[in-house]
This record gives structure tokens, C-alpha cells and sequence, in this order.
């Protein structure tokens, strides 16, 4: 992100408030960052990835009740098809999938996280932030907290086998600064209700590669609960346009 910003010549100045604001964004990115991770010990990547993806659902149960929104009929129909979906994907059978009930509530927990993310962003006044700049200190800030609680988790595990320094090098790259710059580019192109049904591909992509590359199963609850939990959001985003846009727009 870095690179990006000084190849696309953006201002790298932040203020007192803006530096505090990005804070308290970052201690939120690092929770749902890691209650999403975590969860990946106790269920399928491809189901957990969906139930984190009810964060739009997250969203709106928290603007109706903090914030004294309205509920609307689809809304609700919404919220009722991802509670739907999650009663599907915590549905564990044995022998079929590795879902376990603790992990269902740790990926909703980061769904939820993630919600309140999104909340926070209009509320902490970052908004006149470019996109780019934004990611780029949360991230910034997000690292510093890290090495700060890493002494409480036995400190700073340093490796030098080849294949681990990779993968963690394409997860810097690939997954976290590409995907978020082509975000942006997105927005700029086709615009944030497109792209935001586009990112239902999120648990989809998530799930096909479980299933063929690392030989997770696919059960009839576990895709019921898939096309549920990514119905609900789609509902949510074609109904919801322009707040989409204000909340997209800052990731």
C-alpha cells in the first residue's frame, strides 16, 4: 500500500483526530482479522468465509437498533434468510463436514466485528480520507498494535524456512493490498452496488476451493446455508445503494 500511495503520488499527512480515528479502526481490524482466522480451526474455510460475509446483516441489525433506522420489510426478510443460513451451516453432522458450534460463533463474531468496522468509519469523521490512504494507515497502525500485544502471545515467532516466507508474502500481497486496490479500482469503474454483489463471490471463491484443493465436504445444509446467507446480502445491497456507497467506498 505503500508503493501504491507514492507511485500514485497521494499526501501522506494525518492529523491528531484522523491518526485517532484510524486507531480504534485498526483495533477493530485486528479483531475481525483474527477471530476470522482462528475460526478456520474449528470448520471449513468455505463455510466459515460465508458466515463471516453476514457482516451486511451485521450492519443493518446495528443501524436499527443503535441508530433507530427503520425496518423495512426486506430488511427483515433479509436478516431472517441469514439467520436461515447460519442455522444451515451450524447444522454438523459427523461425517459430513468439520463444522463445530464454536466455530460458528467465532466467525460470526468476526462478521460482527467487521460490522461494527463499517459503522465506525462514518461515525469517526474519516470520511474526507482517500480510500487508498485510509487502508494504508489502518493497516500501518494495525501492525504497530500487533508487535505491541505480542509479548501476552509469547512474543514474535521468527522464520526462515523458504516456503513459509512466501506464503506469507503472497498473503501480504495477493489477498490484502491487491484485493484492496482493485476494490478501489472497481468502485471507480463499474461502481459500489456492482462491485458489492460482485464481492458475494467472497465465500463462493472461499468454498470451491475448499472442496477441490483441500478436499473439504460439501453437505445439502451447508450450500442451503451458502445461498441463503448471500441472497440476504444481495437483498441488502440492491435495497440499500447509496449507503452501500458511503460504506464501501472507505474500505
Amino acid at each position: 500500500m505503500l508503493v501504491i500511495m507514492a507511485f500514485t503520488h497521494q499526501n501522506f499527512k494525518i492529523t491528531v483526530r484522523e491518526a485517532v480515528s484510524v486507531f480504534v479502526l485498526a483495533l477493530f481490524n485486528n479483531l475481525g482479522a483474527y477471530t476470522l482466522i482462528y475460526g478456520y480451526q474449528f470448520m471449513d474455510t468455505g463455510a466459515a468465509t460465508t458466515l463471516q460475509f453476514s457482516y451486511p446483516v451485521f450492519t443493518c441489525i446495528i443501524m436499527v437498533v443503535c441508530f433507530n433506522e427503520k425496518l423495512t420489510s426486506r430488511t427483515a426478510i433479509a436478516i431472517l434468510l441469514a439467520v436461515l443460513g447460519v442455522a444451515c451451516l451450524s447444522g454438523y453432522t459427523p461425517g459430513e463436514g468439520s463444522t463445530t458450534l464454536l466455530g460458528v460463533g467465532i466467525e460470526l463474531l468476526a462478521g460482527f466485528v467487521y460490522a461494527v468496522y463499517l459503522v465506525l468509519v462514518p461515525i469517526l469523521k474519516v470520511r474526507s480520507m482517500n480510500s487508498s490512504k485510509l487502508t494504508f494507515f489502518v493497516f500501518l497502525f494495525s501492525t504497530f498494535q500487533l508487535l505491541a500485544v505480542s509479548p501476552l502471545a509469547g512474543g514474535i515467532e521468527i522464520t526462515t524456512e523458504p516456503s513459509l516466507l512466501v506464503s506469507l508474502l503472497l498473503l501480504g500481497i495477493i489477498p490484502t493490498a491487491v484485493s484492496n486496490y482493485t476494490l478501489i479500482l472497481g468502485l471507480k469503474k463499474i461502481g459500489s452496488t456492482t462491485t458489492a454483489i460482485l464481492g458475494a463471490l467472497e465465500p463462493l471463491t472461499a468454498m470451491i476451493i475448499g472442496i477441490f484443493v483441500f478436499g473439504e465436504k460439501m453437505t445439502t445444509l451447508i450450500a442451503l446455508g451458502f445461498v441463503a446467507i448471500v441472497t440476504s446480502v444481495i437483498i441488502l445491497i440492491l435495497h440499500r445503494p447509496n449507503k452501500n456507497k458511503r460504506h464501501v467506498k472507505r474500505l
